[in-house]
């Protein structure tokens, strides 16, 4: 009986939760806000709050996280990969797409 009333009163509290908190759509940019840089005080316990209650967020997160992870280990990784100059046209290249471009107009 004390279960069944305990499972009830927790499973309210999780439906109050829900309605007076932000949506997955809101928590999910929070998520990849949270990612980039500090979220402020109230919205990390909103966050946290909406973790505490839902579990695709909470998916959704570790999904990030192990992407995260991932790059950053493939970026230690291979370093070299991280400064790669991107190759300039020589003047030539760029007189003949220059001729080319003039033609056609």
């Amino acid at each position: 009986m004390a279960v069944k009333s305990y499972n009830k009163w927790k499973n309210s509290i999780r439906v109050w939760l829900l309605r007076k908190l932000p949506p997955c759509q809101r928590a999910v940019e929070k998520i990849s806000q949270s990612m980039d840089g500090k979220l402020t005080l109230r919205e990390s316990i909103d966050l946290k709050l909406h973790l505490g209650i839902c579990a695709w967020c909470r998916r959704y997160m570790a999904q990030l996280n192990t992407i995260r992870e991932a790059a950053r280990a493939k970026s230690t990784e291979f370093p070299d990969l991280q400064i790669t100059p991107t190759p300039a046209l020589s003047n030539e290249a760029r007189e003949r797409i220059r001729c080319k471009l003039g033609s056609e107009n």
